[in-house]
Parts: C-alpha cells; structure tokens; sequence
C-alpha cells in the first residue's frame, strides 16, 4: 500500500513530472546527480521524498545516511518507511541507534516493520539485545516483523539466548503469521545448543504446532526440527508425517525428507521411511528424496538394510518409470550411479542411447564425475567438445571435480599418462574457446583457474598456451552481453598468470563495465602485487538505459499477464510502481513474443521455479542488463523476481517463489506477483514450456 504512493502519476495514468522522472533516472545511473537527488529529501512533496529515498536504497551510497536519518522522523508515515528501508539497504552502523529510538517513538505498524527490517539486515549484536529487551516491554512492536527481523539478525549470524527464547514464546500466538515467522527465525538461528534445549522443554507446544492448520508454520517447524540435535526432534517429526499422510501438502512433505535426511547418518532406521517418499505422487517431494539420498555418505547406503530396496527404486526410476518425468529420472541417475557404482556403465551406455536427452546426458556426466577412475576422467574428457553446448558446459563443469588433489591421487597414472591428459585438455580447451560461447568460456575459464587442473597442465603440457587461449577470448568478449565470462577470465589470469597477462588485465581494468573493472585490478594485484583500485572508474553508468516515458506511462497500473504453460496458466500482476523499468522491459519482450516457446530451465522445490532464458541453461539473456530495483515489496509465496548473476546484471530470466523467502528480500528485484494460477506454477518442472505470455487488456 504504502509503495502505491509513490508514483501518483503512474496510478492515475497521467504524464511523469519532471521531477519523477529525474529521480528515476539518477537511480538507474546510480548517480547522486551532484546532490540533487539528496535535495529531494527535504522537498515539500512527501511523495518526492519517498521516491528519493527508495532510490537512495537502490544506489546504496553510505554518503547519504547523514541526510537520511532525519526522516526517520519526517511527519509523514510513507516518508519514514522509505527512509527506514533505504538505511537497512546502505548498512553500517552509524544510524543504529537512531533506528532503536525510533522503535521507542514510532507507532505507526508498517513504519515499525520496516525499522525492524533494517535493524535485522545491519544491526550488531548490542542492537539485537535492545530488540529484545523493547519486545518484552512495548506491546506496540508488531509481533510478525520483530521475528522476521531476530530471523535477519541470524542471516548474519547474529543471535542471542534471549532472541531465541523471544522467538519459542511467539510460537503459542494465535496469529498463524506470528508463529510462521518465529519458526523462520529459530531455524535460521539454530543450530543451536539453546534451541536444542528448548525444542525438548517445549514438546508439547511444539506437538501442537505439528497439526497446526497453516501450512507454513507445519513446514517452518518441519525445517526446525532438521536443523537441530534434540532427542525430541525425530518424534516430532513422525508424528508430522502422519498427519501429512491425509494432508499431502507437498511443500510440508518437501520438508519432511530434507529433515529425516538430516538424521539418518545417526539413525539408518529412518532410511526405510525416507524412501516411501519415492512412491509420492508429487514430483518435487520424489526430486527432493533422490537428492537426499544422493546426498547421503556411500557407506550409508552400502551397509543398510534397505540397500536393495533403494537400488530397485532407482532401476525402477530411470529403466521402467514411464510416469516420471525427465527431472525425476535425471535425479535418479544420479543416485544411482553414486551409491551403486556396478550401475555407471549401463549409464554410459544410455548416454548414447538415442532417446537421452540433453539433461539425461548432464546428468550421467555428473554421475560419472562422482567416482573418479581413469576410464570417467576419459569418459568425460572425451564429451568436453561435444556438439551440444550443454552438454560440453556439463563436462568442463565436472571435469574439476575428477581433478582434485584427492582425485588426481585416486586415480593415479605415470607421467606420460597425464602428459597426454593435460594435452587433452588444453586441445579441447582452445576449441572450446573458440566456440565463442559465453557460457563455455566461463566454464572453461573456471577449470583452468583452478589450481589443481592449471597445476596439472604446468607439470605436464604447455601452460603458457593456455593463458594465451584465455587472452585471446577474452579480447573478443564485450559487455555487457559477456560481462560473466569476461569476469571468469580475468579471475583465471589473475590466478594463474605471470607477466604476460598484464596487458589483458588492464584493458578490464578501462571496461565500462565496473564489475569487470573491480575483477581485473584484483587479478592486477594478485600478478604483480601493486593496488591498481585509484584506477577504477568513480561510478558505473549503465551500458544499457531506456527511459521510454510514453511506454512506461502507457503501463496500467495493476497490469495482467497471463503465461500459458503446458501445466496451465498463471496470470501475474505487474507491479509497475516498485519496478518501473523492470516492467517496461517485461512489457516490451512480452510483446516481442521473446518468451513464447521458451522452457522453465530451473526448479529447486520450496524454492522457485525459473524460466525466461533463450538458451535454456541459465545463461542467456535479452542481448542488454537492467539495474537491480528494490523496493517494499518483500518475497511471499508466488511472488515474481529477475534472477540476476550479480547486482545490476539482471535481463530476461524470472523466478516464482514457492514460499517466502526473506534472504532474498532487497537483493532481487520483485516486478510481479501471481494473482491465479499458483497451483499451476506448483506443477511446473524442469523442461516444462512456456506457450506463450500474454497481455490482459
């Protein structure tokens, strides 16, 4: 509510004033604009001055906390959320105890979620004590947020005895938001001798909330009782299985394996439970088994009761399941090749095998990675070029796996048997390079920045050839389209270079881009020991900007579109005022047809589902960056994010959130939320299509 304040013009469909759109402009620039926008601040229009210091947040410049601070008692209520927000956002510790005392003046709830919010993103450890100790006394303090906000505290592993026993008392409010909140929160701060203590005191509060009707509190307790060593923990957790076997919530249930996984290396009794999940008919608590299991030490599994039972699960998987789909077999493959290490060579077997698709292949690529013996370093050697991008990305992804110090050794060989290795992999690794595929070239890069895949090559090949290989790709990469594999490069030469690579590393050093500029004089420093940071630009315009008022404006607010997918549709509200070029940008692909025909790429469950990439694999984009916009919009469930490979690097790709997620809370950017069809997004798996997104008129 209070962020539909800001852009009265935009609510109202009418033209942006002057002063509007300087401020929007100077936050996409990241520029002060030589004080003005500071002068903002103290303008007679309370809405300008919200807007200047959501873009203070956005910039983060720790020069501005000075004028800001202020406004925390600025007479306007959105005015001091704002501010309380762009100060939680700068970080530092400066202003603390001017968020305290505004906690002991402030009523206003949403201004006090906020302030509570900022404390628990930047504030120490006396800062929490004061937290604590004005919960207990002022009644006023929103219950919700001051959790949330002991939660952000522990984000940065900042935690106390008495945070922790504030957080349990919540848990018997009668606000199923309250209790949800307080779970997060002792989650994150555990473990915890402190929490272990009081799950065990407070069992039968905790029983209770193993029934409890809202979903979120049965899975934040489920995640608790994960992450702690209590006595009581493994109880509680099956006595909230069987209350899931009537509910089948899948995003409990996700939980429950990830929780009973965490015991089983203390107690295999649960393995039997454990793989029941596998029958589930919910993909992503049968996803969320296998990696589990796959997670699971190879003794384990070799020694337990249940190992046959669990290898015919698998067969049955990958072999016979024509039910499952290609992410849960992809998952299996991996499983069974790590606990059953007779199964890899039928899996080779099958990466021929005509109908495997490219994710089948990654997958047996990472299987076989796994058990590093000769003829699997040979194996994936040999799939370095391969025709498919993704496959080829997938094997130099690996290929440092098997080339570890332990792996070197356990795979043994003479000198002539690495000599040729190491000649391999440079032949294959200036072919690769020269495919001039941006995802390629970092993953390569990676590998040979690597201190054991570079220390082979040293030792046995030609290791100056390869930082030739690397500067001549990197000299034909610009950003911002390359600006990852740019960075990659120059953190290799940085790692593994000598004089030769200076040249190179100074041309990053001149990039517009600054990210690349900060890489290269770090890489500068590392080669030749001098601080090359007075050479770095004062500040980073963006390479790309478009400030296409008219198409903005013509934007309705509260927008509708609607992505048709092969698992349904899922309509997504626009949130036009907190990320305006985010969703000009959204807007104009979508009308380009960009995302029509397009796979969702990425699905970690109880997380997000991701999708948007040209490529497919998580590395493509529109051909342009957008700046990160953050505003006060936090992560719920079903709400819409650009994924982004750094601040200020963001594009095409979108994420939907499966739960909330408050770690991700102004870092990425929120363009949208789903207003129907989240039971669709639940069903989407990787692979899965977009048909096509459309406009609601």
């Amino acid at each position: 509510v209070l962020a539909l304040l800001f852009y009265p013009s935009l609510l109202s469909g009418q033209i942006l004033s002057k002063d509007e759109r300087q401020i929007l402009q100077l936050q996409d620039q990241r520029s002060l604009g030589d004080g003005s926008l500071v002068l903002y601040l103290s303008s007679p229009d309370r809405l300008l001055r919200a807007r200047a210091a959501i873009a203070l947040a956005n910039i983060q410049d720790s020069s501005t906390v000075v004028a800001l601070v202020p406004l925390l008692r600025d007479v306007d209520p959105s005015v001091r959320a704002a501010t309380a927000f762009a100060l939680g956002q700068i970080g530092g510790s400066s202003f603390q105890n001017d968020l305290i005392g505004s906690l002991h003046n402030e009523r206003d709830s949403k201004v006090l979620g906020r302030i509570l919010e900022a404390l628990g993103k930047c504030g120490n450890a006396p800062a929490l004590d004061s937290l604590v100790a004005l919960s207990t006394s002022a009644q006023y303090l929103p219950k919700q947020p001051t959790a949330l906000s002991v939660a952000r505290f522990a984000l940065r592993n900042v935690k106390s005895e008495r945070s922790i026993w504030l957080c349990f008392d919540l848990l018997g409010d009668p606000d199923a938001a309250v209790r949800s909140g307080a779970l997060y929160a002792l989650w994150r701060s555990a473990p915890s001798g402190v929490v272990d203590v009081e799950i065990s005191k407070r069992r039968e509060l905790l029983a209770k909330l193993a029934s409890d009707k809202n979903v979120d509190v049965r899975m934040q307790l489920v995640t608790l009782l994960g992450r702690t060593k209590s006595g009581d923990a493994i109880d509680l957790l099956k006595r909230i299985e069987v209350g899931e076997n009537k509910n089948h919530e899948w995003r409990v249930e996700v939980q429950l394996v990830r929780s009973l996984g965490a015991f089983v290396p203390s107690n295999t009794g649960l393995l039997h439970r454990l793989v029941g999940f596998l029958n589930s008919k919910n993909d992503h608590v049968r996803i969320s088994t296998l990696l589990t299991i796959t997670g699971l030490p190879q003794e384990i599994i070799a020694l337990s009761d249940e190992r046959e039972l669990i290898h015919q699960e698998l067969v049955r998987i990958v072999q016979t399941d024509k039910s499952a789909p290609p992410s849960v077999k992809a998952e299996a493959i991996v499983a069974l090749g790590k606990h059953f290490g007779e199964a890899i060579a039928s899996l080779k077997e099958l990466y021929h095998d005509e109908h495997a698709t490219l994710l089948l292949k990654s997958k047996i690529l990472e299987t076989v990675s796994l058990r590093m013996e000769r003829e699997d370093l040979e194996f994936l050697i040999e799939k370095l070029d391969e025709d498919s991008t993704r496959v080829a990305m997938a094997a130099w992804d690996f290929i440092r796996r098997e080339l570890t110090q332990a792996g070197l050794k356990t795979i043994g060989g003479d000198t002539t048997y690495w000599k040729d290795i190491a000649g391999s992999l440079q032949s294959k690794g200036r072919k690769s390079l020269q495919r001039r595929d941006m995802g390629i070239t970092t993953l390569v890069a990676n590998a040979f920045g690597d201190s054991s895949v570079y220390g082979l090559i040293r030792r046995s090949g030609d290791s100056n050839a390869v930082l030739e290989d690397l500067m001549a790709a990197y000299a034909k990469l610009s950003s911002p389209n390359d600006v990852e594999a740019m960075q990659a490069v120059i953190d290799a030469l940085g790692k593994v270079g000598n004089a030769s690579v200076v040249p190179t590393l100074e041309k990053g050093l001149a990039d517009a881009d600054r990210t690349v500029a900060v890489g290269a004089a770090a890489a500068l420093k590392r080669v030749t020991g001098k601080d090359y940071s007075e050479k770095l630009p004062k500040a980073s315009k963006p390479e790309y900007s478009d400030y296409d008022w008219e198409a903005l404006e013509q934007i309705k607010e509260n927008q509708q579109v609607v992505v048709h997918t092969v698992k349904g549709d899922i309509t997504l509200q626009l949130l036009k005022t907190d990320a305006p070029f985010t969703v000009l940008s959204f807007v104009k692909l979508t009308r380009r047809k960009f995302f029509d025909g397009l796979n969702f790429h990425r699905v970690v469950p109880n997380f997000v589902i991701q999708g948007g990439d040209p490529r497919g694999d998580g590395w493509g984009g529109p051909g342009y960056s957008i700046r990160t916009e953050v505003s006060l919009v936090n992560y719920e469930r079903g709400y819409c994010g650009i994924a982004s490979a750094g601040r200020d690097t963001e594009g095409c790709q979108f994420f939907i959130t499966h739960v909330p997620t408050p770690h991700l809370d102004g870092r990425y950017t929120i363009f949208a939320k789903v207003v129907r069809g989240m039971e669709n997004a639940d069903r989407i798996q990787v692979g899965d299509k977009i048909l096509d997104v459309k406009m609601v008129p």
